[in-house]
């Protein structure tokens, strides 16, 4: 799924050579997740399309934000099916993985709340732990 704006791709790799002769197979999902796109429309001018596309940026990243709090927290329960975004992004956020998340940042005054936004969910997404093997 690509849409103008959002963006994500998976990929799986095998890795067969392994050092020991074993044969154990290694697979791999990278995910590159763009969230471009999320600015607050106060600040695009976006109308129609665009608008509506901002908002369905900014839906799922309020998902993917309350499911980072949630990992972080140590919730008990929590719930990826609030988002196609969420439901892709499981087996790396909760499992056995390795993750890196990339925030950008402006240091424009104009994008002060949105700045500041961006650095709190990097907050969170500090504290949650993955157990990569």
């Amino acid at each position: 799924n690509s849409r103008e704006g959002e963006g994500d791709v998976e990929k799986e790799m095998d890795d067969s050579g392994c050092e020991n002769g074993a044969g154990a197979v290694r697979i791999s999902a990278l995910n590159l997740v763009d969230l471009a796109g999320s600015e607050s429309v106060r600040h695009t001018g976006a109308t129609g399309e665009r608008q509506k596309e901002g908002g369905r940026i900014n839906r799922s990243l309020l998902t993917l934000s309350r499911v980072i709090s949630g990992l972080g927290s140590g919730a008990v329960h929590v719930s990826f099916r609030d988002s196609k975004l969420t439901r892709i992004l499981q087996p790396s956020l909760s499992g056995n993985a390795r993750m890196v998340v990339v925030c950008c940042a402006t240091p424009s005054n104009m994008y002060l709340e949105e700045t500041r936004s961006t650095f709190q969910f990097a907050e969170r997404v500090k504290l949650v732990r993955t157990h990569a093997v």
